[in-house]
């Protein structure tokens, strides 16, 4: 779970925190965000890698005189708040004036409620995580008799919250959680090689369908065997979107 700085609340604890530096004259945007990612990826039936990472960071945009400065940090220590807020203010002294340039200003209009975010991937476990990465490189291999490989079997997940807050008023938080699944599969047949990838994506694991993902994955590597060149001519052509 979050830490108290890093849920919502504490984001924005932060971003005011930062815009109540604004000198007289100048306006500030503070946007901060907290991520953490989850990438496992299985092999040979075996856990190739499983990787986790959490990264914080914090951007200011400074307004002055019809000019703007941006800066960004990488870390929402307190020395690095006021570091970066100077960052910006320095950058403003190069911008170009632009008579148009400000801050957005609260324009009454509700802020659309968004669902994004699932607590069901937050607590889902990593051995559970690592389970549907195998199981989608299993499926793969069994989904065609010509399927030599499976070049990657991944599962993949982030959950992050973000803060926004301007001198002119505006306060905004937000949260999200996603994830995917995907696979490359190698087919072979009469000395011939193909590719083709599946995937999946969902806000929870529950969202994922690791057979549809292997599925496709193996018919898309599968389509292409045998195929030959076609007589050059004006034709319509219709484009896999995937």
């Amino acid at each position: 779970m979050p830490g108290a700085r890093d849920d919502e609340s504490g984001l924005l604890s932060i971003a005011e925190s930062v815009v109540a530096m604004a000198a007289p004259g100048e306006e500030i945007e503070v946007v901060v965000a907290h991520e953490r990612e989850t990438e496992v990826r299985a092999y040979e039936a075996e856990i190739e890698s499983l990787t986790s990472s959490e990264s914080r960071g914090i951007g200011v945009r400074v307004v002055r005189n019809g000019r703007q400065g941006f800066a960004y940090a990488g870390t929402l220590d307190a020395d690095a708040l006021v570091e970066v807020i100077g960052e910006a203010r320095d950058n403003v002294e190069f911008a170009t004036p632009d008579e148009h340039c400000a801050v957005a200003e609260p324009d009454g209009v509700p802020a659309a409620e968004l669902d994004l975010y699932r607590p069901a991937l937050v607590d889902h476990s990593a051995e559970e995580k690592v389970a549907i990465a195998l199981e989608l490189e299993r499926l793969t291999r069994l989904a065609d008799t010509r399927i030599s490989g499976v070049e990657t079997a991944e599962y993949g997940d982030s959950v992050s919250a973000s803060a926004v807050a301007t001198t002119t008023g505006i306060r905004s938080t937000s949260r999200e959680t996603g994830c995917f699944l995907s696979a490359h599969a190698l087919a072979e047949q009469d000395g011939e090689t193909q590719t083709g990838f599946g995937f999946s994506l969902g806000r929870e694991p529950g969202d994922l369908d690791v057979a549809k993902a292997a599925a496709e994955a193996a018919e898309r590597s599968t389509r292409m065997l045998g195929a030959v060149k076609p007589a050059s001519g004006r034709i319509a052509v219709v484009l896999d979107p995937g």
